[in-house]
């Protein structure tokens, strides 16, 4: 991948990153239904990748029934690592989830202990506690300031979504590795090792969405009182949809188009890049990320927010760093 095709991926992983951000956060704010945005968040990619398994373009993978076992496993970790996120996204706001989950490479130095009965020196380590100090910061820095109580305006809702995607990931993450490097099934790259997943996963946390709002949409359908909070321009494109209920469904996909996008296009942009590059590629995306929060969605960024940001992202940069050195 020449530089310029390579600097183009990382602007479009950004760009659908960010897109599915500010869509995610629109969308939940129109359809209080988490489940069933996180359904169909993972539904809409099978749009995507199923045509290019069946016209040929992208060769389709063969998994044995051991691959299958092991992927239905990294399916369940993803789809409770995806379902959390929505759901704290849904509950508070964009950037404090993100402000938190800057905290999984401490839940992936707790896992990697437990599963392989090791762990990292501690020079590579103590980066995790900036990471920490930085997300507290962020969280009540304003609060110890003023004097205030800390644990007035918690939303325990996004925070337990949060770090329950921080560890359902982590998991993820780890396993995902190990079962790459062990398994032989044929045309399983990096992309279609995400597709499988979120086949899976989208099968898998289908029974369980329906039982648990399905019912409830069903009802309330359409959720007029709802759709009015859809502004007529997204991210400054005006939407296409003539009717309120059109409106949700172009919301419902471009939100999961871009959901799948934004994973597939970091599968491909950070498979041709060093170690290092991927760290600073993902430093640099939570960044975006929290200036886009600030742009698109009208979130505050007071000066404690900012700063604590600041540390605890520089630091995961710093941690994943060391780590490459180790």
């Amino acid at each position: 991948m020449g530089a310029l095709t390579l600097a183009v991926g990382i602007g479009l992983w950004y760009a659908f990153n960010v897109g599915y951000n500010v869509y995610n956060k629109i969308l939940s704010k129109a359809l209080d239904f988490p489940m069933m945005i996180a359904l169909t968040s993972l539904g809409v990619g099978m749009f995507y990748f199923v045509p290019l398994w069946i016209l040929g373009i992208r060769k389709m993978p063969r998994l044995s029934n051991e691959d299958l076992k092991a992927c239905a496993v990294l399916a369940m970790l993803h789809t409770v690592g995806h379902v959390a996120a929505v759901v704290a996204m849904s509950a508070g706001a964009v950037s404090f989830t993100h402000i938190i989950k800057a905290l999984e490479p401490m839940f992936s130095v707790v896992f990697g202990a437990v599963l392989h009965g090791r762990m990292d020196p501690f020079r590579v380590n103590v980066w995790l506690i900036p990471i920490i100090a930085g997300v507290a910061w962020a969280a009540i820095g304003s609060k110890i300031v003023a004097g205030d109580d800390i644990l007035a305006d918690i939303n325990i809702v996004a925070l337990s979504g949060a770090m329950t995607s921080n560890i359902a990931f982590a998991l993820r993450g780890l396993l995902s590795k190990k079962f790459k490097a062990e398994t032989k099934a044929e045309n399983l790259s990096s992309s279609n090792l995400y597709s499988v997943m979120t086949l899976l996963a989208f099968l898998l946390f289908l029974p369980f969405a329906l039982v648990i709002e399905g019912g409830k949409l069903s009802a309330s359908w359409p959720p007029v009182e709802g759709l009015h909070s859809i502004p007529s321009h997204v991210l400054g494109v005006k939407t296409l949809a003539s009717s309120l209920t059109e409106h949700l469904l172009e919301l419902i996909l471009w939100t999961g188009l871009y959901y799948y996008m934004y994973n597939e296009m970091a599968y491909l942009v950070l498979g041709e890049v060093s170690a290092t590059a991927q760290a600073v590629a993902n430093t640099v995306k939570r960044v975006v990320i929290l200036l886009a929060t600030v742009v698109f969605l009208g979130e505050s960024m007071d000066l404690h927010k900012a700063f604590g940001s600041f540390i605890a992202i520089g630091a995961t940069m710093l941690y994943s760093m060391a780590k490459l050195k180790n």
